[in-house]
């Protein structure tokens, strides 16, 4: 997980989802084609065929396409008018976004016009279930126990401890009822299933 924008700075310190949450990921879509908000250290975890880093601002910039997973980065986001992009920011107002708010709408809306096959979207940002109610339109798994992420750091590569998560999963549009089965196959043992 990474970000873009004024993010770019904290690319070492950011949080990356573990192993197992990974497999998971790769298991229901058969292998992970593109992770969207990501860096070299954390693909030595995620292991896409492709990722995209700050740099590449995948949140405004880049294409998206086949089986896409989606960590967004932590921190807010407001609309910059002058350049038409979302912007990350540190302040606080009412009148900002959430970044998983934010990422998943442009996961949403690729997925809607079938620009990626499938999708994984990881959040612990338990407010999630509030921001875009579009997620209770698929396949959700609240994670039983709290996962414990890898940080990465100036102090290198390390276990931290997340709050509340879910996976909320996008299926193939020409296969949803086979992959929803097989997502509450897969999921089942991690957490409670809503479909």
């Amino acid at each position: 997980m990474s970000a873009v924008g004024s993010y770019k700075h904290k690319e070492d310190s950011e949080l990356i989802t573990n192993y197992d949450l990974v497999a998971a990921a790769h298991g229901i879509m058969g292998g992970i084609e593109l992770d969207v908000a990501s860096s070299k250290i954390a693909n030595d975890y995620v292991e896409a065929e492709a990722f995209y880093t700050p740099s590449d601002d995948a949140l405004n910039e880049t294409e998206w396409f086949g089986n896409v997973y989606l960590f967004p980065p932590a921190g807010t986001y407001y609309w910059n008018e002058r350049q038409e992009k979302w912007r990350m920011t540190r302040g606080t107002s009412p009148t900002l976004t959430s970044s998983h708010d934010v990422w998943f709408r442009r996961l949403y809306r690729e997925w809607y016009k079938q620009n990626i096959r499938q999708a994984v979207f990881f959040s612990n940002c338990p407010d999630m279930v509030r921001y875009d109610q579009r997620i209770f339109n698929f396949p959700i798994c609240f994670l039983r126990t709290a996962p414990i992420l890898m940080r990465n750091s100036s102090n290198g590569v390390k276990p931290h401890k997340t709050c509340t998560s879910i996976v909320v999963y996008l299926p193939p549009i020409d296969n949803s009822t086979q992959k929803i089965q097989d997502f509450i196959h897969l999921y089942e043992e991690k957490g409670r299933i809503v479909c």
